[in-house]
C-alpha cells in the first residue's frame, strides 16, 4: 500500500493526484524547536513549518537557513537542496544540516551525520525523499543581525520587458553579488494594471537601508517602472509576510488545480523572454487560468562557497543562478483544462530552455520543483546519481519511498 509522509504544505497536482487509495502520514505533531550548543544550532521536529520555526528562532535572538515561503515545513525543501533568503550568506538549506534521525524502510531509525551512516547524511542533502522518513533533526543557528530589511517592489508593463530583464541580469550578475540581496518576482495579469497583458512584479530584498539597497535599485529604475514602492525596517519573522509567502497568503492556498515547470538557467534571454511572454500572455487570456510565473535568484555566493562533494545536490542547482518557473493554475476539473494547461506550461518550459540553448529534455530541473516525467539526470545530475542509485539499493532496495521522483 503507498504511502506519504506530510508536514508541510506545496506540491504539484501531477504528483499529489498518484497517491490514491494509500496512507498520508502527518508528522505535525513533531514540534519541538530547542537550541543546543550554546545557541549554535537548533533541533527540529520533522513537522516543524517554516512559520513556526522563524518566529521561535526570532523571539530567541536567533535565524536560521530554512525555506522561502511559511507555510512549508523545513526538512521537505532541506531533502531538496533548499533554496533560501540567507543562501547567499550561509549555502542552501541542506548545507546546514548537521544531524538527523531518519525511519528507514524496514522500520529501523537510525541517526545520519558526518560520523554516523556518513553515506546516508550525504544523500539526504539533495536526494532525502528516498531515503526515509526524517523524525528530527539538526541545522545550524545563527545570532540575528540587528539590521533590518528592505523590501522593494517595482510593477512593469509589457513594453519595458526587455529593459527590465537587462537590468535584473546585470544586477543579478548570474549570481554573483551581495548576498544581503535576494531577486524574486513574477510575471502575472493585474487587470486594475494592464487589462491587456501581463505585468511584471518584482522584488529587491535587502539586508539593509534603502540607501544602502538604492544602488540596485537605480539600475532597475533605468529600465522605466510603472511604480517603485520601499517597505523598510522589516524584521525578519515578518521578511515571508511582506514578501506575499505568509501562511495565509496566496503561495499556501490549498485544493488547489496547479502544476509548475521549472527550468535552471544561467540568465535570461531576452528573445527567449519575450516569446515566452507572448506565450504565457496567450495561456492567461482565459480567465480558466489564474496562472502566474516565477523568476527568482536568491544569490550563488553562499552556495558556490560550500564543497561540492559534501552534498547529493547537483552541481547544476549551484552553478545556475536563476530559477525560474510557470505555475499553471486553473479553475475546473475536466481532462480538456488540464490538458491544456500542461501543453502551455511545458511549451514555456522549452522556448526558456531553447533560450540557454538547451532542450526541455537536457535542462537541468531543480528538484523540490520537479512535477514528474523528467529523467533522472535533469534532476539529480550527472555527477551523484550513480552514487545515489547505490545507496537507493542499500537503504530501499524494494523503493518504499519512490512517490516523488524515485532513483529506480
Amino acid at each position: 500500500m503507498p504511502f506519504l509522509a506530510v508536514s508541510g504544505a506545496h506540491g504539484w497536482q501531477s504528483t499529489l493526484n498518484n497517491a490514491n487509495g494509500g496512507i498520508q502520514i502527518s508528522t505535525s505533531k513533531l514540534q519541538q524547536i530547542v537550541l543546543t550548543h550554546n545557541g549554535t544550532t537548533v533541533r527540529l521536529g520533522g513537522g516543524v513549518i517554516q512559520r513556526q520555526a522563524t518566529q521561535a528562532l526570532y523571539d530567541l535572538g536567533k535565524q536560521a537557513v530554512t525555506g522561502l515561503c511559511e507555510c512549508t515545513s523545513i526538512i521537505g525543501p532541506l531533502m531538496g537542496g533548499g533554496h533560501s533568503a540567507l543562501q547567499g550568506f550561509y549555502g542552501y538549506v541542506a548545507d546546514g544540516l548537521l544531524s538527523a534521525r531518519v525511519v528507514l524502510a524496514d522500520g529501523s531509525a537510525v541517526t545520519a551525520s558526518a560520523t554516523q551512516h556518513a553515506d546516508l547524511f550525504w544523500a539526504l542533502k539533495g536526494a532525502g525523499h528516498n531515503f526515509g522518513v526524517v523524525t528530527s533533526f539538526e541545522i545550524k543557528a545563527y545570532d540575528l543581525p540587528k539590521t533590518k530589511w528592505t523590501i522593494v517592489n517595482l510593477v512593469y508593463t509589457q513594453d519595458k520587458l526587455e529593459d527590465f530583464v537587462d537590468a535584473l541580469n546585470d544586477v543579478d550578475n548570474e549570481g554573483d553579488h551581495d548576498a544581503a540581496l535576494v531577486l524574486a518576482g513574477a510575471i502575472m495579469r493585474i487587470p486594475p494594471i494592464d487589462p491587456e497583458h501581463p505585468v511584471i512584479a518584482y522584488q529587491l530584498s535587502f539586508l539593509g537601508t534603502a540607501a544602502e539597497v538604492e544602488p540596485y535599485v537605480a539600475r532597475f529604475r533605468q529600465a522605466g517602472p510603472l511604480s517603485v514602492d520601499f517597505v523598510e525596517n522589516v524584521p525578519y519573522k515578518d521578511y515571508y509576510i511582506v514578501t506575499n509567502n505568509g501562511y495565509n497568503q496566496t503561495a499556501c492556498q490549498i485544493d488547489q488545480n496547479i502544476s509548475g515547470y521549472a527550468v535552471s538557467l544561467p540568465n535570461y534571454n531576452k528573445t527567449a523572454m519575450r516569446r515566452t511572454f507572448e506565450i504565457f500572455s496567450e495561456f492567461t487570456a482565459d480567465e480558466t487560468f489564474t496562472s502566474f510565473w516565477l523568476l527568482e535568484s536568491y544569490g550563488s555566493r553562499g552556495v558556490k562557497a560550500v564543497d561540492y562533494a559534501t552534498s547529493a545536490i547537483p552541481n547544476a542547482d549551484r552553478d545556475l543562478a536563476v530559477l525560474t518557473v510557470p505555475i499553471t493554475w486553473w479553475n475546473g476539473s475536466d481532462a480538456q483544462t488540464k490538458a491544456k494547461a500542461d501543453h502551455y506550461g511545458k511549451l514555456i518550459r522549452s522556448t526558456l530552455a531553447e533560450g540557454a540553448d538547451k532542450t526541455a529534455e537536457n535542462a537541468h530541473i531543480y528538484l523540490n520543483y520537479a512535477m514528474g516525467g523528467e529523467s533522472l539526470q535533469q534532476v539529480y545530475g550527472k555527477e551523484p546519481l550513480p552514487k545515489l542509485m547505490a545507496l537507493k539499493k542499500k537503504y530501499d532496495p524494494a523503493n518504499r519511498f519512490g512517490f516523488y521522483v524515485p532513483i529506480v
